[in-house]
C-alpha cells in the first residue's frame, strides 16, 4: 500500500512538472494566479509617484531625526551641536572629513577612501560642473 501511494505521488508531481513546461498550461496558471508574473508587484503605481507622495514625510522625518541627534548630543556630551562641524565627505577639501588626504579615519581607527578625494574613487564620481 505504501509503495503504491509513493508511486501515485511521484506520478502526480511528474505530471505537474511536465505541464508547467507546456505554454498553454502556463497561460492558464497565469490567469488563475496573477501574482506569478515575475517580480512586478508595483500594483500599477509608478515608483516616482510613490516617492513624490512621501517626499513631505521624508523631509519631516529627516528634520525630526536631526533634531533628535542634536538633542542627544547636547544631553550626553553637554555640548551644543555646531552645524558647521565636519560632518562627512564633502567636495571642498577644507570641509571634508578627510581634510583633503583622500582617507577618512573613523572612530575605531579604521580608514576608508574618501569618495571625493581618494585617487581610486575619482573616476567613479561625476562632476556637477
Amino acid at each position: 500500500m505504501k509503495k503504491s501511494l509513493e508511486l501515485i505521488f511521484v506520478a502526480l508531481i511528474s505530471i505537474v512538472v511536465a505541464l508547467s513546461f507546456v505554454p498553454s498550461a502556463t497561460k492558464v496558471i497565469d490567469k488563475v494566479n496573477p501574482w506569478s508574473n515575475g517580480f512586478d508587484n508595483t500594483f500599477g503605481c509608478n515608483t516616482e509617484d510613490i516617492t513624490n507622495m512621501y517626499a513631505e514625510y521624508v523631509e519631516q522625518w529627516k528634520k525630526e531625526i536631526s533634531d533628535s541627534f542634536d538633542f542627544a548630543e547636547e544631553k550626553i556630551y553637554n555640548v551644543k551641536p555646531n552645524p558647521d562641524d565636519i560632518d562627512g565627505p564633502n567636495p571642498d577639501p577644507d570641509k571634508c572629513a578627510c581634510k583633503g588626504s583622500g582617507w577618512i579615519t573613523h572612530g575605531d581607527g579604521h580608514k576608508t577612501p574618501c569618495p571625493y578625494h581618494a585617487k581610486q574613487m575619482k573616476p567613479l564620481l561625476i562632476s556637477e560642473e
